[in-house]
């Protein structure tokens, strides 16, 4: 499964591991962190839980805008390190995190001043309660904006050197304080949803600071140059944007129509909101290996392609596709046997968890089916620089996403599953779409470097 083609060198067995399981790790602990965060939410009210997950997907739309050009940094910075033009790696790590760091702040003061505006044009019938919760969550998140766009800017750019041993250290710091500070918050001192904002800006200001004095040691390939340049941020580089701006886009308007979908699921019962926030909790565990494969693919197609080995590219593509499937198999069928205990460690309603167990099990079975190629595939596309055909690919898929959730939940009544059902079938249009693309080779013309 792992072996490699002895005329490939890029990637061996051995460093493919080296570079894959730091990085299952890390997304492991993540999850974690998320999963146990969950647990003491609803410890303080179901409100609480509902309004964290409502927020967060606002959160996940706004902050895509500086992961866009973390992200396209590291791709652009990866084909770089491939090329072995060291200039072009350093040059593009700066810019990046310069930029991230501009952005961030702006869009930081942006929703603290517009707090209010804005849950309540997105989310109007919410209960008074979760509104509450949520105008003090999201004024707390943004102002972590800043410190968490350095912390994901610099652990891109460590993954495009293939440093995930590093960026794994940092986000198990990063989440471990988290935890901790979540535990003394909330149990000891109980401040509630107020504890869980204070711990998240602490611990990411902490990660932050770790990861970029990793990234001054000037022995790194890719290293950061110090000081900073203010006018190196001015000097833009449209490689960096090649891929931020179609990224940017595709992953803006895919989170904005979650949140259209949102909207739809907020005037549900709380019981409803609590077992879809549960859902997305837990299944995002089996989601690991996949978070995981995501990043890997980035970095050894990026290299790859800055190489210009595209067969190697292609091959490494199928290698970690094969990986997923077997990963999906194992977490899938996992997740349909334990889906009821994972369910009731929540502790939300009988009503919530008979409602999430049931949409879980069918989750794991469609799962394993349809994300591999929905989402595996367009991080080839991305890496190799081919990112307008996965803007165009995605809008689409999340048009009819948005289409079919209105129609199985007001056309067939079938509130929460309708909107799942939804998005399954915008997994299988997404397949349809990237497994033509790839076989075509077309993705190959498109080196950034």
């Amino acid at each position: 499964m792992f072996a490699a083609k002895p005329e490939y060198t890029q990637f061996p067995r051995r460093r493919l591991i080296q570079l894959l399981f730091p990085l299952l790790i890390e997304q492991l602990i993540i999850v974690g962190v998320s999963l146990i965060d969950a647990v003491m939410l609803t410890s303080v009210h179901e409100a609480a839980y509902s309004a964290i997950s409502l927020v967060d997907m606002v959160n996940l739309l706004l902050t895509q805008i500086f992961m866009a050009i973390g992200a396209g940094g590291s791709i652009v910075a990866a084909q770089y390190v491939g090329k072995r033009d060291r200039k072009g790696a350093l040059d593009t790590a700066n810019q990046t995190v310069l930029l991230v760091a501009i952005v961030s702040v702006g869009l930081s003061l942006l929703t603290l001043t517009m707090n209010r505006l804005l849950l309540g044009a997105m989310y109007p019938h919410i209960s008074p309660i979760t509104m509450a919760y949520s105008v003090e969550y999201l004024a707390l998140s943004a102002i972590s904006y800043p410190f968490y766009a350095v912390f994901y800017c610099g652990s891109s750019l460590l993954y495009a050197q293939s440093n995930s041993r590093s960026s794994m250290f940092a986000s198990l710091l990063m989440n471990l304080l988290k935890v901790g500070l979540n535990l003394l918050f909330i149990r000891v001192l109980g401040l509630g949803v107020l504890g869980i904002g204070l711990a998240t800006i602490l611990s990411r200001a902490t990660g932050a600071f770790v990861v970029t004095r990793m990234l001054l040691d000037r022995q790194a390939i890719i290293h950061y140059s110090w000081p900073f340049s203010l006018k190196l941020a001015l000097q833009v580089d449209k490689r960096i944007f090649k891929v931020a701006g179609p990224s940017g886009i595709e992953n803006v308007l895919f989170l904005t129509g979650k949140l259209i979908i949102g909207t739809i699921f907020a005037s549900f019962s709380g019981a409803m909101i609590a077992a879809n926030a549960a859902s997305n909790t837990i299944s995002s565990l089996i989601n690991v290996p996949a978070a995981a494969i995501n990043l890997t693919t980035i970095t050894v197609v990026g290299q790859c392609v800055g190489a210009g080995l595209l067969e190697e590219a292609e091959y490494n593509t199928k290698r970690l596709l094969s990986i997923r499937y077997i990963a999906h198999i194992i977490m899938s069928s996992v997740l349909f046997l334990f889906a009821e205990p994972l369910v009731r460690m929540l502790g939300i309603s009988e009503e919530a968890a008979l409602i999430s167990i049931d949409i879980l099990r069918i989750y794991a079975v469609v799962f394993f089916l349809f994300e591999p190629p929905a989402f595996g595939l367009p991080n080839t596309l991305r890496a190799s620089g081919d990112t307008k055909y996965t803007m165009y690919g995605s809008l689409l898929s999340i048009f009819l996403r948005v289409a079919f959730s209105y129609l199985l939940v007001y056309g067939f009544g079938l509130e929460l599953h309708g909107i799942w059902i939804a998005m399954y079938l915008d997994w299988i249009v997404r397949g349809a779409l990237f497994i033509p693309r790839f076989r075509s080779g077309a993705w190959k013309k498109h080196s950034l470097v």
